[in-house]
């Protein structure tokens, strides 16, 4: 299956789901924002790991992206503190950036496999607790 055929297949399906991006880069934040908006999903986005708690306090995310290399209170921690205060919400931890660069075929690659993840987590996550309640 090319890239393309592999978009088409994950196209729309996060119509309605909400995912938390959690990032200190500011254009990182950005482009996943847009990124995840293009596919359907609906985004909130925090600039540290303590912002990305505040905001699963709030509200219920299907998933939360988080950058693995977070200063001070860094992506393995926030990972593991969702865990045991959020256990059923998926938490997906980035390292690189995924930047879309024409006739960079890893770049798209990145973001293809991003959100073939991405779906994976949260169509498993639907399937396992049915239709959850929006806050």
């Amino acid at each position: 299956m090319n890239r393309l055929d592999m978009r088409a297949r994950y196209f729309m399906d996060g119509y309605g789901k909400r995912i938390l991006v959690v990032d200190e880069d500011a254009g990182r934040r950005a482009l996943l924002k847009v990124q995840l908006e293009q596919e359907g999903y609906a985004v909130q986005t925090a600039c540290d790991a303590v912002t990305g708690a505040e905001e699963m306090r709030k509200r219920h995310f299907e998933a939360v992206i988080a950058d693995g290399r977070m200063p001070e209170f860094n992506g393995h921690k926030f990972a593991a503190v969702c865990r045991l205060a959020w256990h059923d919400t998926p938490v997906i931890l980035l390292s690189g950036d995924l930047i879309y660069v024409p006739g960079q075929a890893d770049a798209v690659d990145e973001a293809v496999m991003l959100m073939s993840v991405l779906h994976t987590v949260t169509q498993l996550a639907s399937a396992k607790h049915g239709p959850i309640p929006r806050a």
